[in-house]
C-alpha cells in the first residue's frame, strides 16, 4: 500500500506543475484538492493509468480522446450502459459528441460557441462520423435575460431520447439546471439524463422526477481534480 501511495503523491506532485492555475480555479484550498485526488486515486487505483496518460504524459484534449470532459466512473458506466439503437442528445459539444457517436445510433449536439461548433464539426468529418447533428445556437451567457425562450434551450426536438446530456457552458450559473429541466421532458422511459460537474448542482439531486440518481465522482480525462458526473434515470 505504501508504494501505491507514494507513486500516487509522485503523480500529484507532477499535476500540480502541470495543472497550477486550474488547481487554483477548482473549489477549495489548492491542499484540499491534491487530498481529494490522492484519495480518489488509492480507492481507486484503476484509474492510475489513464491519469497519467491523459493528465501528465501528453497535452490532448477530450476531443483528441474521443472521450466525454467526465468522470473516469461516469465514463465507465456509459461504455456499458450505450447501445447501438440508441439515441442521445446534448447540450455542449466536444469529445462526448465522437463518444456518443461511435456507440450510439444518432447524436444531436447543440453548441452555442460558433468557433467549437466548427472545430467539433470538422474533427467529425475528419473521423467519417455521419450520424450527428451539429445545431449552433449562439447565446450570450453573459447577458442571460430571455434564456428559458432562448433558441439553446428549445433547440432539443420535441421527441424522445435515450440519453440526455446537460454540459456546456457555465458563465451564467443557471444554465444547467434550466436545461436539467427541459430534458426531464424529452428523456424515455428507460432512459437516462447526465448532469456533468454535478457537485455545482446539489439542489438537483433532491429536485427531480427521475426514479434514481447515481453520483460517479472520481478523477477524469484532461482535469486536474476529483470530479462528480450525476446519472439521472427514468
Amino acid at each position: 500500500m505504501w508504494c501505491l501511495e507514494l507513486g500516487v503523491s509522485l503523480v500529484c506532485g507532477v499535476w500540480c506543475l502541470v495543472f497550477p492555475t486550474n488547481l487554483r480555479q477548482m473549489h477549495g484550498t489548492v491542499p484540499q484538492k491534491i487530498a481529494r485526488v490522492v484519495t480518489d486515486l488509492v480507492l481507486h487505483p484503476q484509474y492510475i493509468p489513464r491519469c497519467v496518460a491523459h493528465n501528465v504524459i501528453n497535452g490532448r484534449t477530450p476531443l483528441d480522446l474521443e472521450l466525454p470532459w467526465f468522470s473516469y466512473a461516469a465514463i465507465d458506466f456509459l461504455q456499458k450502459f450505450l447501445r447501438p439503437e440508441m439515441s442521445v442528445c446534448e447540450y455542449g459539444s466536444g469529445g462526448s459528441t465522437l463518444f456518443f457517436a461511435r456507440r450510439a445510433k444518432s447524436v444531436i449536439s447543440i453548441e452555442d460557441n460558433p468557433k467549437w461548433h466548427s472545430h467539433v464539426s470538422q474533427r467529425l468529418r475528419q473521423q467519417g462520423i455521419s450520424n450527428v447533428q451539429m445545431v449552433l445556437c449562439p447565446f450570450d451567457f453573459r447577458n442571460p435575460a430571455g434564456f428559458e425562450r432562448s433558441q439553446y434551450l428549445e433547440a432539443i426536438p420535441d421527441e424522445r431520447f435515450d440519453v440526455i446530456v446537460v454540459d456546456g457552458s457555465e458563465e451564467w450559473e443557471p444554465v444547467r439546471p434550466i436545461c436539467f429541466q427541459k430534458a426531464e421532458g424529452r428523456v424515455k422511459e428507460g432512459g437516462i439524463v447526465v448532469v456533468d460537474d454535478s457537485w455545482r448542482y446539489p439542489e438537483l439531486r433532491k429536485s427531480n422526477r427521475a426514479s434514481r440518481v447515481r453520483i460517479f465522482q472520481s478523477v477524469g480525462p484532461c482535469r486536474p481534480g476529483v470530479t462528480s458526473t450525476d446519472v439521472f434515470f427514468y
